[in-house]
């Protein structure tokens, strides 16, 4: 730990060039991205079991999706800000904790009310790691490569759910889902000691440890009706993404594919999210990311509407997936990006805390919606189109903000 912490000085942000120490630590943000999207994302891919298991309906098990979203909202906006005041890495280093603690006790759970009070611990802990590594990322990096860092770690949150895609689609006919919990348990405990060996002590407190009134700075001037305009795109963009990441398995097995089929569908969607981050982050070192990000959104639509109402092979159905991972999620990621650049390094993660944790509203009322619209046996096309006016909304608002740096 001291000798990454002795080469990323307190203002490595301020750099011309990348560091081994701070490629180092986006690297691990990278990381983490993955475990936070193995441990939203593993529920969705058993849902079909504990639908079957339990005898409970979609509307029944949405609550699940939605306890976890919530709790994603407390994270970001009680915890995250903390972070700020108190040390982003020891701020990680808890909620990696919690959240493997609670993965653990995930898989004892007997029912629909135990397994949504105990998402909404681990959701606690995503959202607080969400908003924090977002800022540690911006913080580290050469400002030329800021909107890279940023938005090439959220890659990491599709990677991680594609790759529990395909694993639980093999270990859960042989293990079933309760193994498949206690196995994401132990991965996210193991990042809590690379998390103290590699974030550097200098990153504690160093970002806002006497920043009395953080939010009212978020608040303050122009960035006021920033931060409004980023938290209806958040909201809004979270709407359409989890109702997407909860139940695209479902959505899958109602365009005709068999479990595992459909499992593979999900994870090549997340394929398609990794892709499309990867290169808008690529392209947000050239061009504007608000114009990549309210582009993306919008063509989300068309993409819904072709899901939705056309129907097609497997291989259709896999393609098309891939491309909505692709504009979604790549569209929507480059929100954190944006939202870096409206807030400074003492307010960040109190900003993107914020930013996030409002837009949990979408992402808690998201699956609910999807999931009362399939209980309604609504058509793919019908509950599809929903979506779509929160993805235009989102495009709109992205497109007002204007940006301090």
């Amino acid at each position: 730990m001291g000798q990454v912490a002795a080469e990323v000085p307190s203002g490595a942000s301020d750099g011309g060039e990348w560091t081994k120490a701070s490629a180092l630590i986006v690297a691990l943000c990278f990381a983490l991205n993955m475990a936070d999207g193995m441990d939203v994302l593993v529920v969705s891919f058993i849902a079909p079991s504990l639908q079957s298991q339990w005898g409970v309906s979609p509307a029944e098990l949405s609550m699940v999706f939605s306890m976890g979203l919530a709790g994603m909202a407390v994270g970001g906006l009680g915890l995250a800000p903390l972070a700020d005041r108190f040390g982003r890495r020891r701020m990680v280093a808890v909620a990696m904790g919690l959240m493997a603690v609670a993965m653990a006790v995930s898989s004892f759970t007997r029912s629909v009310p135990e397994l949504a009070a105990v998402r909404f611990v681990v959701g606690i802990g995503i959202g607080t790691v969400l908003a924090c590594i977002a800022a540690i990322a911006a913080r580290v990096s050469p400002p030329k490569h800021r909107n890279f860092s940023v938005g090439v770690l959220q890659a990491g949150y599709p990677i991680g759910a594609m790759l529990t895609g395909f694993v639980t689609a093999w270990a859960l006919p042989h293990y079933g889902w309760q193994n498949v919990l206690l196995a994401t348990s132990l991965v996210s405990a193991l990042f809590v000691p690379a998390i103290l060996l590699v974030l550097p002590a200098g990153l504690d407190g160093a970002a806002g440890a006497t920043q009395k009134a953080p939010l009212r700075e978020v608040m303050a001037g122009e960035r006021l009706p920033n931060s409004i305009r980023l938290w209806i795109a958040a909201i809004c963009g979270f709407m359409a993404l989890y109702f997407i990441t909860s139940w695209i398995t479902k959505l899958s097995i109602e365009a005709g594919l068999p479990q595992t089929q459909a499992i593979i569908a999900s994870a090549i969607y997340n394929f398609g999210a990794f892709t499309g981050t990867v290169a808008m982050s690529l392209l947000g070192t050239r061009a504007d990311v608000k114009i990549l990000c309210s582009t993306l959104l919008g063509l989300t639509t068309a993409v819904f509407l072709v899901f939705g109402g056309v129907p097609m092979p497997l291989a259709g159905v896999l393609g098309t997936a891939f491309i909505m991972g692709v504009t979604l999620q790549g569209g929507f990621n480059m929100l954190y990006p944006l939202a870096a650049q409206v807030y400074p390094d003492r307010v960040r993660a109190t900003g993107i805390g914020w930013t996030f944790g409002i837009g949990r509203i979408g992402a808690f009322t998201g699956p609910l919606l999807g999931g009362w619209a399939l209980g309604q046996h609504w058509s793919l096309l019908a509950i599809f189109a929903l979506f779509c006016g929160p993805l235009a909304l989102a495009a709109v608002a992205v497109r007002g903000v204007k940006p301090a740096n």
